[in-house]
């Protein structure tokens, strides 16, 4: 069975859509961001709630999916967090590649929003590697959002799920 790996780079968190569209105006001029990861608090309701999605569109901007549906659950969060993610190899990626992460990290980590892929996991192993940046694309040690209940490392064999909660820094070289 061949093993699929990737390494998914993680900016943010922005907390609104306003502080999304400058970052990516300055720093995604590449387009290579395909994963999106909104948490908040949904009118009426108590708890945060978590959503994943993608985007490749052809504009190649998160915040142009993100605002394409005016009517998504997303825009009735209070205290909301966005994350955008991008493959750290900055190869092509076939929109197979990025569906089949997406697959994935909604399998594992069930965002309460999501409707759709709740309980499908992939018909192939995958491993994922969540690495989590600041906006100055500075790498996070501490974390402290939340979003990043998903866990740094995520193994599906195909027939059992693995992982680990946090990676640590064991040395700096």
């Amino acid at each position: 069975m061949t093993n699929n790996l990737f390494t998914i780079e993680w900016v943010g968190p922005f907390f609104n859509i306003e502080s999304l569209i400058k970052w990516e105006k300055e720093h995604n001029h590449t387009l290579n961001y395909f994963f999106y990861i909104v948490t908040g608090i949904p009118t009426n309701k108590q708890k945060i709630r978590s959503y994943c999605g993608i985007s490749m569109n052809k504009a190649g901007y998160i915040y142009n999916r993100y605002l394409a549906d005016k009517t998504h659950i997303v825009h009735n969060l209070r205290n909301e967090e966005i994350w955008i993610g991008k493959f750290s190899d900055n190869s092509p990626q076939t929109r197979e590649d990025v569906e089949l992460c997406e697959t994935m990290i909604i399998s594992y980590w069930q965002p309460e929003l999501n409707i759709r892929k709740k309980a499908y996991y992939p018909n192939k192993s995958v491993t994922i590697i969540n690495r989590w940046y600041k906006k100055d694309l500075q790498p996070r040690e501490k974390n402290i959002y939340t979003a990043q209940t998903m866990p740094d490392l995520i193994i599906y064999d195909g027939s059992a799920i693995w992982g680990t909660e946090k990676i640590k820094k064991l040395k700096t070289l």
